[in-house]
């Protein structure tokens, strides 16, 4: 199974820059269209969707890899981007949120 292990681990990888490259390259590409706020919700939603699926089919290959690749370092690397870039998001909605609440209201008493 020699030339299926390295078609595995080279997809984990190829998915795992999938998943950094497509989401600002969709935002990029869109970037001056006109929507409602509801259309922009849903265009996000429908990245990040699009994101997840390659993420998960990069994970699958991944695991392919490291089951059946005696040498499964390209498949480590795509994992490693994959992780990364679900860690990076969640950090960045998480500060997001953080700055957005800002600092807590004082109520005036008399």
């Amino acid at each position: 199974m020699t030339a299926l292990d390295h078609v595995f681990a080279g997809g984990a990888l190829v998915c795992g820059i999938a998943t950094w490259i497509f989401p600002p390259l969709r935002f990029a590409l869109t970037w001056n269209k006109p929507r409602s706020s509801l259309a922009g919700v849903g265009f996000t939603i429908g990245v990040f969707a699009v994101t997840a699926c390659v993420s998960a089919a990069g994970l699958v290959l991944a695991l392919l890899a490291f089951a059946f690749a005696q040498d499964a370092s390209l498949a480590r690397f795509g994992l490693l981007a994959i992780a990364a870039f679900w860690v990076c998001l969640g950090t960045m909605i998480g500060i997001g949120g953080l700055r957005a609440r800002g600092q807590p209201k004082q109520i005036e008493r008399r």
